[in-house]
């Protein structure tokens, strides 16, 4: 997609509660839709018109490819406040078993999905705004 074409889209899918953005991307229809969450706006990704769980649960393509990857830790803040002070080898092998990722439909940021995508897909065109 050229430049214009990304700026078009962000410009139809902000301005709008009811504007779907649709692209293609790697053979997959993305239906992109501003929603809100209590007081927080996010932009939801549905690929062919869906999302499914199973996506979000199990290792696939369209997980690595169109959701976010969210990065949490078992440890609390304290635990890892007080794991500064021990040994940088025993600190690093804790923290790195400590890790666990999710995924998510939902992106907080335009900008965010767009390099997620432009990095992930090899083949991107506007398909057509619609009024939901």
């Amino acid at each position: 997609m050229t430049k214009e074409q990304w700026e078009t889209a962000e410009q139809n899918l902000l301005q709008s509660s009811y504007c779907i953005v649709k692209l293609q991307a790697d053979g997959y229809t993305l239906s992109l839709q501003k929603q809100r969450y209590k007081m927080q706006l996010f932009i939801a990704v549905y690929v062919d018109g869906e999302i499914r769980g199973e996506w979000l649960t199990e290792d696939c393509e369209i997980r690595r490819k169109f959701f976010q990857k969210h990065k949490h830790s078992i440890l609390p803040r304290k635990e890892q406040e007080k794991l500064k002070r021990k040994r940088k080898a025993f600190r690093e092998a804790v923290l790195a078993n400590s890790v666990y990722y999710s995924y998510s439909p939902y992106w907080s940021s335009f900008r965010s999905l767009k390099r997620h995508l432009c990095q992930n897909c090899t083949d991107i065109t506007l398909y057509e705004e619609a009024e939901a």
